[in-house]
């Protein structure tokens, strides 16, 4: 089965508080993350730009060198929704092999999402782009406003949204009323969902196949259907819980998840649509 994921991360001196930046240890990711790819057959990989810390800044120019070296990176340019980048400095990502932006949504943020330039908006819709959002600690529904007056804007739910992390299963009511926001968001066509960062919303982190979670999956399988759900690694911070194989393979494990889903989350839908940015 060819994959494709839809959300990595890829640091220069990596990120300090897991494995690949602790004292001692050094670690090419980019690397690391080719040979990984091709053992198991990974055919792209969207790489988040991450700079939302004084300690990480110019992570997007360091993921531009590296895709001028692996052909498997698609990246996603991380900016700050205060300071919207000009339609020039896009211009220029594109033309440096660039397919998004990641942003990452803190309540203080809100504001300036829901004014942002609409002309950005515009631009990336043109191109096909997509925008990879995170949140930390605001709703996903600060995207509303957006998408009610830009239809056809590509955007990304990172983390399946960020639900409460569960110690135990959960039954559909609970999960659809901690998704409540993320299932108002399927009426939107153009609205995708990873289903990544499984260490982060359940405890123990490294109970995979995380089966305490799949009420998440299928309440979200439910929502957006086998099209608009995309698997992501989170390379590296996952991999100081499960190696990466798992990352993929709980997929599985889900006796709601037939083989025609499975391919169409761990690859097939990525692909489509990076295949719609390069004909753009």
């Amino acid at each position: 089965m060819l994959l494709a994921d839809a959300h990595i991360h890829l640091f220069e001196r990596s990120f300090q508080s897991f494995f690949t930046g602790r004292p001692g240890v050094e670690i090419d990711e980019a690397a690391c993350y080719d040979s990984i790819a091709r053992d198991h057959n990974v055919a792209a990989a969207l790489v988040i730009g991450y700079e939302d810390e004084a300690s990480y800044r110019g992570n997007t120019e360091y993921i531009a060198l590296q895709r001028s070296h692996y052909n498997w990176i698609y990246p996603a340019a991380y900016i700050e929704p205060e300071a919207p980048p000009s339609l020039q400095k896009l211009e220029q990502w594109k033309n440096q092999g660039f397919v998004g932006l990641a942003i990452y949504i803190r309540p203080e943020r809100i504001k300036a999402i829901q004014v942002f330039p609409d002309e950005i908006w515009s631009w990336m819709i043109q191109n096909r782009w997509f925008v990879s959002s995170n949140f930390k600690t605001a709703p996903c529904s600060s995207w509303i406003p957006v998408l009610e007056k830009h239809l056809d804007l590509r955007l990304m739910i990172s983390h399946l949204g960020s639900p409460p992390p569960v110690k135990q299963p959960i039954n559909r009511d609970q999960a659809q009323h901690a998704l409540a926001d993320q299932i108002q968001l399927s009426q939107f066509p153009q609205v995708y969902v990873k289903l990544s960062g499984f260490y982060a919303i359940t405890d123990p982190g490294h109970d995979y196949p995380h089966e305490q979670a799949w009420p998440y999956v299928y309440t979200l399988l439910e929502a957006y259907g086998n099209e608009r759900l995309l698997w992501g690694s989170d390379f590296s911070p996952s991999l100081d819980w499960l190696t990466f194989p798992q990352t993929f393979r709980l997929f599985e494990k889900m006796p709601f998840l037939d083989a025609q889903s499975r391919e169409k989350i761990a690859g097939a839908n990525l692909l489509n649509l990076l295949d719609e940015v390069s004909e753009s």
